[in-house]
């Protein structure tokens, strides 16, 4: 039996955007701590992490996803910030417009992973972007101040069109994402 590490997530597709994102990226490495920066293809929102699930089951999480229902929407990136500032392992940008939307649809899969028994997310979902993860102490002072500067500022808007199931394959140089299925939404009545 083959597994694959897998989860759903909506991805940062607008380059503008992006290019902000590396902006700040460069910021952060600026302060000198130790930073795995998340690199631009692969930059989204998580909506489940499912873990190492049967490559079997990949069609049924395929028929889960196509359930989803939806319009496309739009979110809005603003804020800098990491959990736990005293020892920073993650630092994220927040959203604005567009987080109803995300929670509605974790909600709504989750719903729909519990009930065909896959795993699903324990935690309260907090939607954010992982752009940096932090890989020591090193200069974490100087890394706050950083991500404190930037606490309100405006990193740009785009459309979510998309939801995916994505295989994710960890390498020493990062990790390989992979669409296992794309569910399109609705674009009738988009902004």
């Amino acid at each position: 039996m083959a597994e694959i590490r897998c989860f759903i997530a909506v991805e940062v597709n607008d380059s503008d955007v992006v290019r902000q994102i590396i902006r700040i990226q460069q910021d952060l490495l600026s302060s000198g701590a130790k930073l795995k920066l998340v690199e631009p293809q692969n930059l989204h929102f998580t909506l489940h992490f499912l873990g190492n699930i049967d490559e079997q089951r990949i069609p049924e999480l395929a028929d889960i996803l196509e359930k989803v229902e939806g319009t496309v929407f739009d979110i809005e990136l603003v804020g800098l910030g990491c959990f736990r500032p005293q020892r920073p392992r993650v630092i994220w940008i927040g959203c604005t417009t567009g987080a109803d939307q995300l929670i509605q649809h974790q909600q709504a899969i989750g719903r729909e992973l519990r009930a065909h028994r896959f795993p699903s997310e324990k935690r309260k979902y907090s939607p954010h972007l992982t752009v940096v993860r932090v890989r020591s102490g090193v200069n974490r002072v100087q890394l706050i101040e950083i991500v404190n500067q930037h606490t309100n500022k405006e990193f740009g808007r785009f459309q979510v069109k998309t939801i995916k199931l994505k295989k994710s394959t960890l390498t020493p140089k990062g990790p390989i994402y992979e669409n296992l299925a794309i569910k399109t939404l609705d674009a009738t009545n988009a902004p």
